[in-house]
């Protein structure tokens, strides 16, 4: 009989410390929100936990570049379409400036015309961004173009301006150079302009310099539409990048949540169950010990 009630004894302390250490647990889980309190509980779900959270310390870092890549990209998008006004503006004078019957004194206010075009674009080409560097510009931050005293245009960037990652093995380049918008298959578009300007100013006679030039103008003009495209093209790729790297974090977070956030109808209807059963535990556990004691004393 002695042996029998400290079986149970032991057996109903066990229990009871059994219930209320997942008490403790639930309650933990109740008070934090979590299923787990340290990544030792489920190391594959700790593990799990963190590659999400190098995969959201990439996504930010990519989140970063894209609203900046898409800022820049916009800004440049709106300069190129008044750099095409202006270009318009210059192919309009170039073919009336080939007009025959103008008078030379009719070209040269067509010249001092054409050379504020110019000093138009070359302003726009200098435009800066929000960070006060040049949207067109070298990444040391340099003025984009400058004018030489002979006349000439210098550009300064390099060929193509650094590109920034925006996924896993992607990269974009987020804005454009004025190289580029500037020099097309016919030559230096400023430079063109200028000559024309400069020769209409001297008092072209016939319109002959300006009939010269006009496809040089004509394709100077196109080269802007085409670097205005490859903005577009980009600033689309950028766009649905963003939309794919926004359904993705959600995705990832609603799996993470079902990982380790806590279910907190089920989990308090557990922990209601389990305080009801530890209750019942206790009381029959004091019994037993009164009755295991009394046995002693006998």
């Amino acid at each position: 009989m002695q042996i029998s009630s400290s079986l149970l004894f032991d057996r109903s302390a066990a229990r009871m410390g059994s219930l209320m250490s997942n008490a403790v647990k639930l309650q933990t889980q109740l008070a934090t929100g979590k299923k787990f309190t340290s990544p030792s509980e489920n190391v594959a779900i700790g593990q799990q936990l963190a590659e999400f959270d190098r995969k959201n310390i990439d996504a930010a870092a990519y989140t970063s570049n894209m609203n900046m890549s898409s800022s820049l990209l916009s800004q440049a998008d709106t300069t190129l379409n008044s750099i095409t006004t202006q270009m318009q503006r210059a192919t309009e004078l170039t073919v009336r400036a080939g007009n025959g019957s103008l008078s030379v004194q009719d070209r040269k206010v067509i010249g001092d015309e054409l050379k504020a075009v110019v000093d138009t674009l070359v302003g726009l080409g200098n435009v800066t961004d929000s960070n006060g560097r040049s949207l067109f510009g070298s990444a040391s931050g340099d003025a984009a173009i400058t004018k030489n005293g002979d006349g000439t245009f210098a550009y300064n960037t390099a060929p193509s301006l650094s590109e920034v990652p925006i996924a896993d093995n992607m990269t974009i380049q987020p804005t454009e150079t004025a190289a580029r918008i500037f020099q097309s298959p016919a030559g230096d578009t400023l430079a063109i302009l200028s000559q024309l300007a400069s020769a209409l100013q001297a008092g072209d006679q016939t319109g002959e310099s300006a009939r010269n030039l006009l496809d040089k103008v004509n394709s100077a003009t196109d080269q802007v539409s085409i670097v205005q495209a490859s903005v577009g093209a980009r600033a689309a790729r950028v766009e649905l990048q963003q939309t794919l790297q926004e359904n993705v974090s959600a995705d990832r977070e609603e799996l993470r949540s079902s990982l380790e956030d806590t279910d907190m109808t089920a989990t308090a209807a557990e922990f209601a169950k389990t305080m009801t059963i530890l209750t019942a535990t206790q009381s029959s556990f004091s019994k037993l010990s009164q009755l295991s004691l009394f046995s002693y004393l006998r």
